[in-house]
């Protein structure tokens, strides 16, 4: 902080002072209304000081031109046409910003619309994929229900296959004993006639026999 105290100061920014309103005034050779004019200089220009008198002052242009004016053409206020030019300039540039602020706000609102479009067909297939959703899974509920009914006819159909498989295989084997039971009797019958025939005709013998002896 000490050494920034003794530090020597920047000069300052030359001094300047305006050209008054509504006016046009001669810059001279010398400070003198009879001299020569050098250039010409107008309201809202600024002219860079660089040696006073009492009523003349040696200013620069922005230009470069180095020349005498006299002091009560100038003012070290800025103008108000200059304030006025700036202020316009300024209108200008905030209604050129306003118009471009316009246009986007016209731009984001039809694309405001056209995502609002948009939300709306989403939403719209969004319903229409619920309820796709809600047919499906109450569709998988009676296909469940369906097949468990199925399941279970099947697994009946099976146990009477089975059932009637093994009264097929029982019946069949009734048959052959049937068959069997009937093919001993019927051969007990032809046995039986056989002996009862064997006996009527040894009766008969007998009986022709005994005849004889009378």
């Amino acid at each position: 902080m000490l050494v920034l105290l003794f530090l020597p100061a920047s000069p300052a920014h030359a001094k300047g002072l305006y050209v008054r309103d509504w006016i046009t005034i001669s810059l001279r050779s010398s400070p003198d209304v009879n001299s020569q004019i050098i250039g010409l200089a107008n309201t809202n220009d600024y002219l860079e000081v660089l040696e006073e008198q009492t009523d003349w002052v040696k200013v620069k242009t922005q230009d470069g031109k180095v020349g005498w004016v006299q002091t009560r053409y100038l003012t070290d206020k800025t103008p108000k046409t200059f304030i006025i030019n700036q202020l316009n300039e300024k209108v200008s540039t905030l209604s050129e910003k306003i118009q471009g602020l316009l246009k986007e706000n016209k731009q984001l609102r039809k694309t405001n619309q056209g995502l609002q479009y948009k939300v709306s067909v989403l939403t719209n297939q969004i319903r229409k994929l619920k309820q796709s959703y809600d047919n499906l899974r109450n569709s998988s509920s009676k296909y469940l229900e369906l097949k468990s009914a199925y399941d279970k006819l099947i697994d009946e159909q099976k146990s009477k296959a089975e059932e009637f498989n093994r009264l097929k295989s029982e019946n069949k084997k009734l048959k052959t004993s049937d068959r069997l039971i009937f093919t001993i009797i019927g051969g007990c019958f032809i046995i039986i006639g056989l002996i009862i025939g064997m006996l009527l005709q040894s009766l008969r013998l007998r009986q022709k026999k005994t005849g004889y002896k009378f």
